[in-house]
């Protein structure tokens, strides 16, 4: 919690479906040490919002109306916001190779829509006090649990390659590859290779690029 006379921390929220985001400005906007500088529905406006407010932290939407996608949408607030704004990634989107993805952007959390507003709030705090990399605990049951050399060999799996293919890509033997996978099969509690391909497919791996 913030020190009672420190200054409220402002927050910018930007999001095109009005009814989260009137649910986010209310509740928000009733939680001691922070104040909800400006609203946006489309990444124009909380870019002009941006610049006008400099606020603390921004609340974002990655599908929003207008021309840019996902990748382009963080690019374009984080260049215009600086290192002392920090985004909060607010999103239906759910695939762990999409988080994945965004989180190496340099965001500081990637919440669901699904959250209550509470843990939005909890997770601006811990934000506030320097901590990054946060996640929705829905994702982290389960992304938590991969490492990052299981994430490229998921990512390969599910562009189709075979266990010397992986192998070779990532210098190693396909003895140490199938075991990988082996270990794969456990943590997702999953009975066969065939399972784990479609599980690599129907989270993104190999196939999900941000647009720009």
């Amino acid at each position: 919690m913030p020190e009672a006379d420190a200054p409220a921390a402002k927050v910018l929220i930007v999001e095109d479906h009005y009814a989260t985001m009137d649910g986010l400005f209310l509740g928000l906007s009733t939680v001691p040490g922070l104040v909800v500088v400006g609203t946006a529905a489309s990444s124009d406006e909380g870019l002009k919002q941006l610049k006008e407010h400099q606020p603390d932290i921004i609340v974002l939407d990655l599908h929003l109306p207008g021309t840019m996608g996902p990748k382009a949408t963080i690019e374009a607030f984080r260049a215009a916001a600086g290192e002392q704004t920090k985004l909060i990634i607010f999103s239906a989107e759910s695939r762990m190779a999409f988080i994945q993805s965004v989180l190496a952007m340099g965001v500081s959390a990637y919440l669901l829509k699904s959250e209550r507003v509470a843990k939005v709030a909890e997770t601006i705090q811990a934000v506030l006090a320097g901590k990054s990399g946060l996640i929705s605990e829905e994702v982290t049951k389960t992304y938590k649990k991969i490492t990052r050399a299981e994430m490229e060999v998921l990512t390969m799996l599910g562009r189709g390659m075979k266990y010397q293919e992986i192998a070779e890509h990532r210098v190693t033997s396909a003895a140490t590859a199938r075991k990988q996978c082996e270990t794969l099969l456990l943590k997702l509690n999953l009975e066969s290779r065939e399972q784990l391909i479609a599980w690599a497919v129907q989270n993104g791996f190999g196939s999900v690029e941000m647009e720009s």
